[in-house]
């Protein structure tokens, strides 16, 4: 894992909410508070991580966070001594045999990865297996669900919805802002 991700630079330590806008509109909660309830969920995931754990997919614009997330849930499954397994759809379809066989699967960048009918197909299997197999996969993506739908199919996300749990980040890009404000690393 960690020759691949920035697994490093990710924990839940070095997760700042400051980055997240605290101004409500229209009534519904602020980016930070959305964000914050995400936080604990996530935070809550990795100390309770078990082989059955349930699964999660992360959607929301880039640079939000949905990959440092992922990758400090990685690290506590680590160090609890559970297998992860990180890496975009793209890698994933050339070695399933280690995706249905690991503790805890990322995928991270949905649908960013060349659309192919193999790669679509290889995809839906590995989630399909994993949740047969009732092993976790967390996954990560900038689209809606509708754009979901459109890429893959109606079957792909009737999965998604069925068998995970949905996190929707919001706010601007934290890589953006960090660049502009490298001082805001606070929770």
């Amino acid at each position: 894992l960690n020759r691949i991700s920035p697994l490093t630079l990710s924990s839940f330590e070095d997760f700042s909410l400051l980055y997240y806008s605290d101004v409500s509109v229209n009534g519904e909660r602020s980016d930070r508070e959305q964000m914050r309830n995400i936080y604990d969920f996530c935070r809550r995931y990795a100390d309770n991580f078990k082989k059955d754990s349930g699964n999660l997919f992360f959607t929301g614009a880039t640079g939000l966070g949905k990959t440092h997330l992922s990758l400090a849930i990685a690290a506590e499954a680590i160090n609890k001594g559970f297998g992860v397994v990180y890496g975009t759809a793209q890698t994933f379809a050339l070695s399933l045999d280690l995706l249905n066989d690991c503790d805890l699967l990322i995928i991270d960048d949905l649908g960013m990865e060349i659309s192919s009918s193999y790669i679509t197909a290889t995809i839906y299997n590995v989630i399909d297996t994993r949740i047969t197999l009732k092993k976790p996969t967390i996954i990560s993506t900038n689209l809606s669900m509708q754009e979901l739908e459109k890429r893959y199919n109606e079957r792909f996300t009737s999965r998604i919805i069925g068998f995970y749990d949905r996190l929707i980040f919001r706010g601007k890009d934290i890589r953006m802002k960090k660049k502009l404000n490298p001082q805001n690393k606070q929770n």
